[in-house]
């Protein structure tokens, strides 16, 4: 029985003949990582590349949903805000100033067109108990005996 040595490169010219591919054998490695090299006198030192973050499906999802919380809370109090202006504006055209009142306690019997025709004899009664209702902050026109009314004065 006879043995065939077959050397490395006399295998490597066959194929090549023959047109088929040749694989190489790797280049041999460095000895130490490619970032580490000896430091020279006057040459900065280069810090390897980290990789970009990358970003988990999860990730984008906290990211997204945080985002859109802190804009809801920013309109939020961007509208609270205006509605506050608009609302103070729109008080701060209402006083004249002081008003004059006098005060009126409601005896039993008595009912606000009444007492508005009591109080302004000469005005209209209807406009009247509405500033009588206004001034009071009354829900409607129902008077308690006993309950004391601002009137207007003129």
């Amino acid at each position: 029985m006879t043995i065939a040595v077959i050397h490395r490169q006399s295998f490597v010219q066959d194929r090549a003949r023959r047109g088929a591919a040749v694989r190489r054998a790797p280049a041999a490695r460095p000895a130490r990582p490619p970032s580490v090299r000896p430091v020279e006198a006057g040459v900065p030192v280069r810090r390897p590349v980290e990789p970009p973050l990358r970003w988990t499906a999860r990730g984008r999802a906290v990211v997204r949903a945080v985002t859109v919380a802190a804009l809801t809370v920013v309109m939020v109090a961007v509208v609270a805000a205006a509605v506050l202006v608009v609302h103070r504006n729109a008080l701060a055209g209402t006083g004249t100033g002081r008003l004059a009142v006098r005060y009126h306690v409601v005896m039993p019997g008595e009912t606000l067109w009444g007492i508005a025709g009591q109080e302004a004899p000469s005005a209209d009664r209807r406009e009247t108990v509405a500033r009588i209702v206004e001034l009071n902050a009354l829900n409607g026109s129902r008077v308690f005996a006993g309950q004391r009314l601002a009137i207007p004065a003129g």
